[in-house]
Parts: structure tokens; sequence; C-alpha cells
């Protein structure tokens, strides 16, 4: 009795994780997956990292996860949603916008829930990641903020290098003559919250997958865009974006309750000309955070916005 009400319980936990699409034509279909902000206990305050948002692509046949969460625990809470959104569905590739840990730490734990399954990341993007997991900075960086996290190894994780020559990749669906396929376009736009950025492009949905170029309603990582001319080449980037006149555009990191409105891209924009212009007229981070949370209330990650500001003020860690 109590394993049939142990698998009741799973059942109704898997129905509860299914999701409908965000938008869909003919047999494909584009998904979202909200993980929840993450505390972080950071010079003596209780702060929290972003909410994060991870898009799925799927036809009725295959499906292609774009980024993977920071750690195992959380990257199985994804595959348990993946599994209940489109059961049945080979799960094919992992596409990685850019190579912050908090996009690709938990990839062997998917590798794990899905055998077979490669990841795809343009040169550059790898070689930011292997410097992420780089044991001086990992652990300064992110073991410090979250103990008991381990660096993956990415010798064990089946990446396949896409060429700038031919970066677009295919979702099929049906089979032999009958089979058609969806391309997925990354597009190298440079500047984001980090550099060598990609986005990645859905023609057929006219959705954009955005990673860390364009945000949501949270607080933007400015850590690495300490110079007007790395600020200007993330607007650009923006623009890069826009150009492709979206129908969707989906951040990694955004509120649980937004929608995917091209609005997002003018509003990444406005945060990031605020952001250089309150640094110009304060004298502390403290000042600059508590400017930056009357100017933009709705936002959230306390954790970003107090280490991006300090870092501009030499005070993180």
């Amino acid at each position: 009795m109590h394993l049939l009400s142990r698998i009741m319980a799973l059942l109704v936990a898997s129905l509860a994780l299914a999701t409908q699409p965000i938008t869909e034509k003919g047999d494909l279909q584009l998904y979202t997956y909200k993980a929840p902000a993450v505390p972080i206990e950071y010079q003596n305050s209780t702060l929290s990292f972003s909410p994060t948002t991870f898009t799925l692509i799927s036809t009725k046949d295959e499906a292609v996860l774009i980024d993977a969460p920071l750690s195992p625990d959380r990257g199985n809470d994804l595959a348990d949603w993946i599994e209940a959104t489109v059961p049945g569905r080979k799960l094919t590739a992992i596409y990685i916008t850019h190579g912050h840990g908090d996009h690709f730490f938990a990839v062997p734990t998917l590798q794990q829930r899905f055998p077979g399954v490669k990841v795809l990341a343009t040169q550059e993007v790898y070689d930011h990641m292997l410097e992420q997991i780089e044991p001086g900075y990992f652990a300064s960086f992110w073991a410090t903020l979250f103990p008991g996290l381990e660096a993956p190894v990415l010798s064990d994780v089946d990446i396949e290098i896409l060429r700038p020559t031919r970066l677009s990749f295919y979702l099929g669906t049906g089979h032999g003559k009958h089979r058609k396929q969806h391309e997925l376009r990354p597009v190298e736009v440079g500047e984001g919250d980090t550099y060598n950025s990609t986005v990645l492009y859905v023609p057929d949905l006219k959705a954009v997958v955005t990673g860390d170029v364009v945000y949501g309603h949270c607080f933007q990582y400015l850590a690495e865009n300490t110079t007007p001319e790395l600020r200007a080449q993330w607007i650009k980037s923006i623009d890069q974006v826009a150009a492709l006149n979206p129908h969707y555009v989906i951040p990694s990191h955004a509120r649980s309750t937004e929608n995917y409105e091209p609005a997002h891209l003018a509003e990444t924009k406005t945060y990031i000309r605020a952001f250089g212009e309150l640094f110009a007229q304060t004298s502390s981070w403290e000042q600059l955070e508590t400017s930056l949370q009357h100017r933009f209330p709705e936002r959230e990650g306390s954790f970003i916005l107090r280490y991006s500001t300090q870092v501009f003020f030499d005070a993180a860690f």
C-alpha cells in the first residue's frame, strides 16, 4: 500500500510539472521551465541568485534544451519536467548560449538522465566554459557562493563544437521522405553580460532564446561590463537581436510571472544605460545599489545587484 501511494504521488507530481507551450507552429513547440531563485549567504547577508528560465523546443519526435542549470539537484528537477512535458520524445541536444556556470554545470546530470544527448556550443563559448571550471576561479567564485558544488568534468561530456561556417542545427520530425527539419540558428552577438555571448533564433516560431544578452525583470549582471565601451557593445548586441524581428524574446533571467514580449529588448538597454548614469552620480556601492533598487523596484536577484555594484567599487568578495 505504501508503494502504491508513492507511485500515485509521483504520478501527480509529474502531471503538475507538465505545461502548455509558449508558442507552436504545426508540430513545433516551445516550452519554458522557470527555476526559482537560489538563496546565497554573501558577506553576512542572505541574498538571492536570480531565477533562471530554461527553454525546450520540441517536435513530436525530438527535443532540444537551451542551457543547463547550476547543480545536479536542479538538473534532476529540470529532467523531471522534461520527461513530464514531452514524454516519449528523444532529447537530442543541449545548446549552451554562453560560458557562465549557471548555464552549463548540470550538463553531466542531464547526460546521465538522457543518454546520447549531445552538448552543442561555439568554440568561444566552450573555451569560456573551460575557464569557469579552472580550479582557482571555481574555488574562489562558484564554490564560495554554493558550498558543496563540484565543477563538472567536461572531458567526460559529449560536446560538439559548432563551426562558424555551419552554426545552424536542426530539430527533426517524421521519417524517410516525410521527415521535416526545423532550423535552430545560433547567432554570435558578442557582448552580453559576458563576452562571446550567443542567442538562439528559431525562425519557424519567430522566437529568440537570448541567454544573458536580454534580461527580464531581474537585476542585470554588469560585473564584466565595467567600461562605457563594453556597455555600448552590449547594447549593440541587443540591437542584433531586435534586427531578427522576433515575436517572442525569452530571457534566461526573468521573474516567474513575466511574458516573453519584445519589450524586454528596450528594457534591458534602459537598465544598462541607467547603471552607467547612476554609477557616475554615486560614490559608493551602497549608494549605487540603493539607487538601482529605487529606479527598478520590480526587479529581483539581490546577489547579482550587490555583486555588480561592488565590482565597480572594488568591494566584491
